[in-house]
């Protein structure tokens, strides 16, 4: 992820807002079934969310070349936009496929 950005400053901004971030799941995660047993786009989105991190990993040992900056890149906006964008997008299908579901059979 460091080597993705090319300022100090702004990598040190990312650091501390991938730890930070973190904190911020429960906030975004508005899912009404809290495990995700019973959720198979939660189970997709952290399947995806694990291997982009193992491919996070990957990048970080590679040599700072013109490919690997640019799949950091890419793997670092997907990073973010996971806790931002594709978990609340998650929750809100599932709980409204649960809703119809519920509504469905009464």
């Amino acid at each position: 992820m460091l080597r993705s950005i090319p300022n100090k400053l702004l990598g040190v901004i990312a650091m501390f807002s991938a730890i930070l971030i973190i904190l911020v799941l429960p906030i975004t995660d508005l899912s009404r079934n809290r495990g995700i047993q019973f959720r198979p786009l939660s189970k997709i989105a952290f399947y995806i969310f694990v291997a982009n991190f193992l491919i996070l990993m990957q990048l970080g040992a590679k040599h700072v070349e013109s490919p690997f900056i640019e799949f950091g890149q890419i793997s670092t906006v997907l990073y973010f936009s996971h806790f931002v964008v594709i978990v609340p997008f998650v929750t809100l299908i599932e709980n409204t496929l649960i809703e119809l579901n519920y509504n469905t059979a009464r």
